[in-house]
């Protein structure tokens, strides 16, 4: 039975204590919003909010109809990436996301340096593609990215106004089994929208066979988001996240 002090808490780090543990394994159902209800003696608008911190913080992962699952443990570079899941993320904070996709290319003069990271000739194909993603109409992350081009057939602009991993998933059956990834500080393009500073990272995917799938640059609003870092026992791995600054949060939800 958890404590009434507090309660939302406690039941949080009892969760994510027993993921970090292991009681669940990585593509397990998670306990429902009724069952945790029902185990811990919790309403179900707590077992919700419990629920809905552990998929934004990227322990739990949805599927539609389905329920939640445990994902693959949180770090820094998924939490970066946002996964799958910028909608849920932004819904779990009370936000309204939108995509919009800027460009969409195969253009001829890729770079050599992009053409070794990726493998790929010189007269294969590689796609472009750069979008914004959007909080309550508000640029708070700018992407581009270049694909391999014979892994992606028949990709088209339309497919990548939602979740471009949904897309690798479930129309390829690729899966990013290695990413990696550098964080600094930098500028983003003007084209972007963003003004000041922003997080940006400059990463690739690799599939289980060591296939690059995609090399991105990733810019996040500097003034939107904040990496934070939770020390405690409860987990037995460093928590680092990707959240929104509360004042940006905010200044976004008036």
């Amino acid at each position: 039975m958890i404590e009434t002090r507090n309660v939302y808490v406690q039941l949080i780090e009892l969760c994510q204590q027993q993921l970090a543990e292991g009681q669940w394994s990585v593509g397990d159902r998670f306990p429902s919003e009724r069952e945790l209800s029902v185990e811990h003696g919790v309403s179900r608008a707590t077992a919700n909010k419990v629920l809905s911190k552990l998929v934004s913080e990227g322990w739990l992962e949805i599927r539609r109809g389905a329920g939640c699952f445990v994902a693959e443990r949180p770090t820094l570079f998924s939490k970066l990436r946002q996964m799958d899941s910028f909608t849920d993320f932004a819904r779990a904070n009370g936000l309204s996301p939108s995509t919009e996709v800027v460009a969409f290319d195969s253009p001829a003069d890729v770079s050599g340096a992009v053409r070794d990271s990726l493998q790929v000739k010189a007269n294969e194909r590689v796609i472009f593609l750069e979008r914004q993603r959007l909080l309550n109409g508000v640029v708070v992350i700018h992407e581009e990215r270049w694909l391999p081009g014979k892994l992606y057939p028949r990709l088209k602009a339309k497919d990548l106004a939602a979740s471009f991993y949904a897309v690798c998933r479930e129309r390829y059956s690729l899966h990013a089994a290695r990413e990696d990834a550098t964080l600094r500080a930098a500028m983003a393009p003007k084209k972007s929208g963003i003004l000041g500073p922003t997080l940006c990272l400059n990463g690739a995917a690799y599939d289980a066979d060591d296939v690059p799938l995609w090399i991105q640059h990733l810019h996040y609003h500097g003034a939107c988001f904040e990496v934070y870092h939770a020390s405690d026992n409860v987990a037995t791995f460093p928590r680092l996240t990707l959240r929104l600054r509360d004042d940006f949060q905010d200044q976004l939800s008036r």
